[in-house]
C-alpha cells in the first residue's frame, strides 16, 4: 500500500494543501509554518490524534482530510476524514466515482491496514514507535530473529529510565539492522515493511552530524525497500538535492500557508549526470533549502572572498546561503531548483573575457553567460557578473593565466591585509548581492 496525495484543507493554521507524495518525503521550512499541523493532520486520520475545537481554523466550516491511496490489489482509492464542531469523525472510501461511508474499525480491519507510526521526541515516543513496528512484523513474520530483537530492545528501554539521545541511538541501531539483514530477509520483509508508514519528528535530534547522515542514508534505502516515510526536518543534513523530488517546503505568504515541491524531471541527458556527480563533490548544497536567499557562486575563491568582504562591509547576513556550484556550467541547474521551489536567488559568475582568451573560448564563455542570464525568474531571481572574474576586481588589475595558481589563499591574504581597500565598483556588486 502505497500514499500517493494528501489534501487538507480548514485544519489548523492551513487553508487548503494538497501534497505528492513520494516513498521519501522531506517537510522543511522556518518554524510556524504548517509541518507539524501535516503530520497531525495525518496522525488523525490514521486515528492517532483526537481532532479537538481549536484544531479548526474556521469554526463554520469541516475539517477535510484525505489521503488517495494505491494498491496493487484494489488500485487507486480514497480515505477521507470529515470532521465538524461537536459531531463525531466521519470517514469515507472514494473508489470508481462511489463514496461509502465507513467507520474506522471496518478500515483497519477490512479494507486497508493504517500503520502510522510516530517516532516522536516525546517521552516514550520511541518505546511505542518500536512496539508499533512489533505489532505489524508479529503478524507476518515467521523468522522470528528479528522478534526476538526487537523484544530485547523494548525490554531495555522499559527496565532502564533512558534519555532520548540514547533511545533514539537504539532505534537507529534496529533499522540499521533491518538492512544489514536485508539479503537475508529481502522477500518476507519487503511485504511487511510496505505496510509500515513511518512519521519522523526531527530525525535529527540528538544525533550527530555524522550519525545524522547515515541516518538520512538508511532512510533513504529504507524508503527503497517498502516503507514510506514522511519526516519534517531543520538539518540540511537530511535534504539531499538528488532526491530533490523528496522535498517539500512550506512557507507562509500573505498569511497564508504555501507548499512547494517538484515531482518532475528538472534535468534531462547529461545534465543529469553532471549534477549527480557535482552532489557527490560537495553534498552539503541542502542548506539552500532553508536559507532566505541563496547566493550561487561558481568556485571556492568567490565563496570566501564574498562572505570576508560582506563582514567586513558589516552587511553580512546569516540568513543567506552561498552555495559553491563547483563552475560556470553547473549553475544553470541550481536555478533550475531555485525557481522550483520558489526560493530567492541571485547567480554571481565571472564572464571570462580575459584578454588572453583566443575566439573560441569567448564565444564558449559568452554562451554560458546568456544560458545563466535566460533562466533568471526575476520575480525572485536576479545576477551578478564580474567583469573578467572576482579577482581582477580585487586586485584592480587584468590578470594572466598563469596568475591562477592557489586563488583562494592569495585572495584571502590580499583582502585580509588591513591597509586593503575594497573598490567602489566592487563594493556597489557586494552590496547588490546582499541586498
Amino acid at each position: 500500500m502505497e500514499i500517493k496525495r494528501l489534501n487538507i484543507s480548514n485544519w489548523q493554521n492551513i487553508r487548503y494543501l494538497e501534497i505528492e507524495f513520494e516513498k521519501l518525503l522531506i517537510l522543511i521550512g522556518e518554524s510556524n509554518r504548517g509541518k507539524t499541523n501535516i503530520l497531525k493532520g495525518l496522525s488523525a486520520i490514521f486515528g492517532n490524534y483526537e481532532i479537538k475545537d481549536s484544531d479548526f481554523k474556521d469554526k463554520n466550516i469541516p475539517i477535510e482530510i484525505k489521503i488517495k491511496f494505491y494498491t496493487n490489489e484494489k488500485g487507486f482509492f480514497s480515505l477521507k476524514l470529515l470532521k465538524k464542531i461537536g459531531e463525531e469523525n466521519k470517514y469515507f472510501i472514494l473508489s470508481h466515482g462511489k463514496e461509502i461511508k465507513i467507520s474506522l474499525d471496518q478500515i483497519k480491519n477490512k479494507f486497508i491496514n493504517l500503520n502510522g507510526i510516530i517516532v516522536s521526541s516525546k517521552e516514550n515516543g520511541i518505546y511505542e514507535a518500536l512496539n508499533q513496528i512489533k505489532s505489524i512484523l508479529i503478524l507476518k513474520n515467521k523468522d522470528e530473529k528479528i522478534i526476538k530483537e526487537l523484544d530485547s530492545k523494548l525490554q531495555y528501554i522499559k527496565n532502564n529510565f533512558l534519555s532520548q539521545s540514547l533511545q533514539r541511538k537504539i532505534f537507529f541501531g534496529f533499522l540499521k539492522n533491518i538492512l544489514n539483514n536485508i539479503e537475508k530477509y529481502k522477500v518476507n520483509l519487503k511485504n511487511q515493511l510496505s505496510d509500515i508508514f513511518l512519521i519522523f519528528e526531527e530525525p535529527e535530534l540528538h544525533l550527530g552530524p555524522q550519525e545524522s547522515r547515515e541516518m538520512y542514508s538508511l532512510l533513504i534505502k529504507l524508503s527503497k525497500i517498502g516503507v514510506q516515510i514522511v519526516i519534517e526536518t531543520h538539518s540540511s543534513y537530511f535534504v539531499g538535492l538528488k532526491e530533490y523530488k523528496s522535498i517539500c517546503l512550506i512557507k507562509k505568504i500573505k498569511n497564508e500557508i504555501n507548499l512547494f515541491q517538484h515531482t518532475g524531471e528538472l534535468f534531462n541527458g547529461d545534465e543529469i549526470k553532471k549534477f549527480n556527480m557535482n552532489y557527490w563533490i560537495n553534498p552539503d548544497r541542502g542548506e539552500m533549502f532553508f536559507a532566505k536567499k541563496v547566493i550561487l557562486v561558481e568556485g571556492q575563491t568567490d565563496k570566501i572572498a564574498l562572505s570576508y568582504l560582506a563582514k567586513k562591509l558589516n552587511i553580512y547576513n546569516y540568513n543567506y546561503s552561498i552555495v559553491e556550484c563547483g563552475s560556470k556550467s553547473i549553475i544553470p541547474q541550481f536555478i533550475k531548483i531555485l525557481n522550483a521551489y520558489r526560493i530567492p536567488y541571485i547567480a554571481v559568475y565571472d564572464k571570462d573575457n580575459h584578454k588572453w582568451r583566443n575566439e573560441t573560448e569567448l564565444e564558449n564563455s559568452n554562451l554560458k553567460n546568456k544560458s545563466i542570464r535566460r533562466l533568471i525568474n526575476k520575480y525572485i531571481g536576479d545576477f551578478i557578473e564580474f567583469e573578467n572574474d572576482i579577482e581582477e576586481e580585487i586586485y584592480q588589475e587584468e590578470r594572466e593565466r598563469k596568475n591562477y595558481k592557489n586563488k583562494p589563499y592569495y585572495t584571502l591574504q590580499k583582502i585580509s591585509d588591513e591597509e586593503y581597500s575594497i573598490p567602489l565598483k566592487l563594493e556597489e556588486k557586494i552590496r547588490k548581492i546582499y541586498k
